[in-house]
């Protein structure tokens, strides 16, 4: 006596799974350690009108600066559009800003003044204009390395209950498009072994 599958119930149990979240989140978790660079890249995600991100660092440490009173406000986060970027790049080379984070292109989401001698930080900052953003990391203070663990998550809130949204905008639908491509490819191989009987 051989066991065949019943269509049913799989079909059922792929169809329940397309209309709950099976992840809880994209948080990415970063570490840098004693780095030198004036730009750190993070990561990049697209937002609509009502985007997230929620940042947390820790175990921030700068090495031992020349300036006793270094200018904090120069050292921290930002979110920048490709086309921006090129624009900020232009400026940083024409001597138009000497820092990225003065440049008014960008979006600054926290610098490292607010910290008041702190080690750590979190905050959360609200973007309302769609489009494609790159988180990246300022050190504008010469000879200054910098160590810290970066946690991030950027999402969208979706829908009247502002559920959470962690795939870029653009990209939402692709879990479903991905569902009922496979399962007409399945009825699609199931007829042609129908029709092979």
């Amino acid at each position: 006596m051989s066991f065949a599958p019943r269509p049913f119930p799989i079909l059922l149990l792929s169809l329940l799974t397309t209309f709950f979240s099976l992840c809880s989140a994209e948080i990415r978790s970063s570490s840098v350690r004693s780095d030198w660079r004036p730009i750190i890249p993070f990561d990049e995600f697209g937002f609509t009108h009502k985007g997230r991100l929620e940042l947390n660092v820790s175990k921030i440490a700068l090495s031992d600066q020349p300036n006793p009173n270094p200018d904090l406000s120069k050292v921290g986060f930002f979110l920048c559009t490709r086309d921006s970027w090129i624009h900020v790049f232009q400026q940083l080379e024409e001597g138009d800003v000497r820092c990225a984070l003065d440049s008014n292109l960008v979006k600054r989401v926290y610098t490292f003044d607010s910290l008041k001698g702190g080690h750590e930080f979190s905050t959360v900052f609200s973007e309302t204009d769609a489009d494609q953003y790159t988180l990246l990391f300022a050190n504008c203070l010469q000879q200054v390395k910098v160590s810290m663990d970066v946690k991030s998550a950027m999402y969208n809130l979706e829908g009247k209950e502002n559920r959470r949204d962690y795939l870029s905008a653009g990209k939402t639908i692709l879990p479903r498009v991905y569902f009922f491509f496979s399962l007409g490819l399945r009825c699609s191989c199931r007829f042609v072994d129908l029709r092979a009987l």
